[in-house]
């Protein structure tokens, strides 16, 4: 049964990379967790996590933003410094309810008033919160996606660049957050050789997520993402 659940997580990972820029990866650690205890959880959802982002980004190699990258990456690098530095000193639960309700009144925002440009959250000084934020509560509660997914709602990109853009900066985001993890000891080489054997179920995941992307347009596109924040603000407000 542990088996079936890994592979399964692992397809979910895939799609959710590929195809709707890794929204669904809130629910890997909790659905995990339902036959591993939480810290061997986290510490196998990392390798997989990466395995899935090797996927994604060659799917859509140089389809990404990269002068906006070399804006997010250093401020989601700053936010897992940070995390790390305040771990003892923050509550998770009251972090959690921020995150929720942020996308639970962004995505309303989305799917009642359309997509409109926010200009404040798209300028620089947005890139630099919502990307540190991403690598705080991404190192915190596993929740690094809201924050980058409402900053890339924000900028307008068509379902291709959005993907792409996620995509590069989640793959860097999960090697700093190796380096951290492996040198607290929390992960190890079994969590590799355990998530390797799953491999074929992120790349069989990752066809599946492009399959789909493909077949909706950027209005569409959008609204999904839009839905899947209300539902990732719900989860995570009934959660913490």
């Amino acid at each position: 049964m542990t088996i079936i659940l890994i592979a399964f997580v692992v397809f979910v990972t895939g799609v959710s990379k590929s195809g709707f820029a890794g929204a669904l990866g809130v629910f890997a650690v909790p659905l995990l967790m339902l036959k591993l205890p939480a810290t061997q959880a986290i510490a196998l959802m990392l390798p997989i996590l990466i395995i899935a982002d090797i996927f994604s980004v060659k799917s859509y190699w140089m389809k990404w933003d990269s002068k906006l990258l070399y804006s997010l990456i250093p401020g989601a690098v700053m936010g897992i410094l940070i995390a790390h530095a305040v771990v003892s000193y923050v509550s998770i639960s009251h972090l959690k309810i921020v995150i929720a309700a942020t996308c639970i009144i962004f995505s309303l925002k989305g799917l009642i008033l359309g997509n409109s440009k926010w200009t404040l959250l798209s300028s620089k000084a947005g890139s630099l919160f919502m990307s540190s934020l991403s690598g705080f509560s991404s190192t915190l509660v596993h929740a690094g996606g809201p924050p980058l997914m409402m900053y890339l709602s924000a900028k307008g990109f068509s379902p291709k660049k959005f993907i792409a853009t996620a995509s590069v900066f989640f793959a860097a985001m999960n090697v700093f957050k190796l380096l951290g993890f492996s040198v607290l000891g929390i992960l190890t080489l079994s969590e590799f050789t355990t998530a390797l054997p799953f491999l074929p179920f992120a790349l069989w995941g990752n066809q599946f997520g492009v399959f789909l992307q493909v077949r909706v347009n950027k209005v569409t596109f959008l609204r999904l993402i839009n839905a899947l924040l209300l539902l990732i603000g719900l989860y995570t407000f009934c959660s913490s």
